[in-house]
């Protein structure tokens, strides 16, 4: 409740500032330029308020993502300003501007169809009755599950209660700060928190990555046809499931669990790219 709060005060104090900028132009010019001023003006300050509160001192990659956007935001502002005023801050050529606009529309449109399809698995209504569901590691502190892979195992906890006669694998290496490895510690946990008998579990453990994570996995999988759902943050579902595809996985399915938030706005955005390096690689 207190991000909503903070987040909708600091979009009110952005449309406010846009006011103030514009409050002496004339009113019947330049409209499309003041509706960008007014989009500008509360993204800047939502994500240098987002970059400051949430992600300065994170340690999360690309969180400088947030105060770039911020300071591209502050530079289109200005130089919106002063173009509405009459008084530009450079003179662009007219090609400049149609390059320029065509390459930002077209970036918009892709991060806006891909953020959708990410969303989209986000909000996927898991399948019953699966043969087997992999749940992907996301790090261990010692013996302890890291907040992100608490929320798989409880979701992975919850669908094998569910489905009795779904298999289930925890899947995972061990990092150098970790005691055991990821797919050791999803095991404990739903055996010991979540009563899931230990023959229903196949551990793989070797993976230290999503693409290992999905390869080494499917070595497991008895069926090439077999139906297997993919547990992990629902932000991750999308690019999970590009990503089994090319494992070879025939009928795939999204289990999403949830994520830490407010972070999980960030690793959605995040997302975006991971997606598009994905696809281009």
């Amino acid at each position: 409740m207190k991000f909503f709060i903070e987040s909708t005060v600091t979009v009110l104090v952005g449309i406010i500032i846009s006011m103030i900028l514009l409050c002496k132009t004339d009113k019947k010019k330049n409209t499309f330029l003041k509706i960008l001023v007014y989009i500008y003006s509360p993204l800047t300050l939502w994500s240098a308020y987002f970059f400051v509160r949430y992600l300065m001192l994170s340690g999360l990659p690309m969180v400088l993502f947030w105060a770039e956007l911020a300071f591209f935001g502050l530079i289109r502002i200005i130089m919106l300003t002063a173009e509405i005023k009459g008084k530009p801050v450079i003179k662009i050529s007219k090609i400049v501007r149609i390059v320029y606009r065509s390459c930002f529309a077209a970036g918009l449109i892709a991060f806006i169809v891909i953020e959708g399809l990410i969303i989209n698995d986000m909000n996927t209504t898991p399948q019953n009755g699966l043969d087997y569901v992999v749940v992907l590691g996301a790090g261990v502190s010692k013996d302890v599950p890291s907040p992100t892979l608490c929320y798989r195992i409880e979701k992975a906890g919850e669908y094998m209660q569910n489905n009795p006669n779904t298999i289930l694998i925890a899947s995972g290496g061990q990092g150098p700060d970790e005691w055991i490895s990821e797919g050791e510690c999803i095991k404990k946990y739903l055996v010991g928190v979540y009563d899931i008998p230990e023959e229903r579990i196949l551990v793989e453990d070797k993976s230290t990555s999503t693409e290992e994570n999905l390869r080494f996995s499917r070595q497991l999988i008895e069926k090439d046809d077999a139906s297997v759902g993919i547990i992990t943050s629902s932000f991750h579902e999308y690019r999970a499931g590009l990503i089994a595809e090319r494992e070879g996985y025939k009928d795939i399915y999204s289990i999403p669990a949830d994520s830490v938030f407010p972070m999980g706005i960030h690793y959605t955005v995040r997302e975006f790219f991971g997606v598009v390096y994905l696809l281009i690689r």
